[in-house]
C-alpha cells in the first residue's frame, strides 16, 4: 500500500514520511461529515488531496483546501468537518513510544485464543488462575525453586480465584497429565508440583513463537 501511495502521491507521501510518521494511508471522507470533538493518543497529520476539511482544535478553526498540510498533537481535542463534496486526504500517524504499548497488547491478545490452534495453550490461558499457575510452574524449571501447594495458593491473588478454585485446577491438571505431584524425600507430608516434560516443552515452543511475533511487531 505504501509503495502505491509513494507512486501516486510522491511529494505528499515524502513530506509526511520525512516528518517521522509511522503509518501513512489514504482516507476518503464522505460529504457533510462532522466527527465531533475527539482526541488521538498519537500525533496525526494530513495533506488534502481533494475537497475541503474544516478543523477545529477548540482554540481556532482552520479551513484546509487541496495541498494544505496540518498536524494535530496527541491528546488534543479537535473536530473535523467536510462540505458537500467530501474530501480525500493523505493521513499520517506518529505513534512513537505508544507503538510498544500496541505491540504488548497485540501479543497479549494473540497469546490467548486468537490464532492459537493449541488445545493446551487455550486451556491454560482460559482464566487468570490457569495462566499464573502454569507459567509459574514453567519458571520452576529454570529457577529450580520448587513450589509446594501453599506457595501456589499464596501466589495467586484471591481476587482471581478462591482456594478451592486453585486446588480444583491443580487436580484437573494432574488428571490430564499436565502436572505431576511430587512427594519430597525429606518430608512425606510436603507436596510439590512440576509440569510434565511434554507440557513444559510445548509451553516453551509457544513462548518462542510469542517472542518472535513480538520482535516482529516492534520492528
Amino acid at each position: 500500500m505504501n509503495k502505491n501511495l509513494l507512486d501516486v502521491y510522491p511529494n505528499e507521501y515524502q513530506k509526511i514520511k520525512k516528518l517521522g510518521y509511522d503509518f501513512i494511508e489514504i482516507r476518503k471522507l464522505d460529504s457533510n461529515v462532522n466527527t465531533g470533538f475527539h482526541f488521538h493518543p498519537f500525533t496525526a497529520s494530513m495533506i488534502i488531496i481533494e475537497g475541503q476539511v474544516i478543523l477545529d482544535n477548540s482554540t481556532e478553526e482552520v479551513i484546509l483546501n487541496k495541498g494544505d498540510f496540518i498536524s494535530v498533537n496527541k491528546n488534543i481535542y479537535h473536530n473535523e468537518k467536510t462540505g458537500l463534496k467530501g474530501a480525500v486526504l493523505l493521513y499520517g500517524k506518529k505513534i512513537n513510544e505508544n507503538k510498544y504499548n500496541l505491540a504488548i497488547v497485540e501479543d497479549s491478545l494473540n497469546s490467548l485464543y486468537l490464532g492459537s490452534n493449541s488445545k493446551l495453550i487455550s486451556y491454560i490461558t482460559k482464566s487468570p488462575v490457569g495462566y499464573i499457575l502454569y507459567l509459574s510452574l514453567y519458571k520452576q524449571h529454570y529457577s529450580e525453586i520448587w513450589m509446594n501447594q501453599e506457595n501456589i495458593l499464596n501466589l495467586i491473588p484471591k481476587s482471581y480465584g478462591s482456594r478451592s478454585t486453585i486446588l480444583n485446577l491443580i487436580k484437573d491438571g494432574i488428571k490430564r497429565g499436565f502436572i505431576h505431584k511430587i512427594v519430597t524425600t525429606l518430608d512425606k507430608r510436603a507436596v510439590q508440583y512440576e509440569l510434565d516434560s511434554q507440557i513444559f516443552y510445548e509451553i516453551e515452543s509457544w513462548l518462542k513463537v510469542r517472542k518472535s511475533n513480538l520482535l516482529n511487531i516492534l520492528k
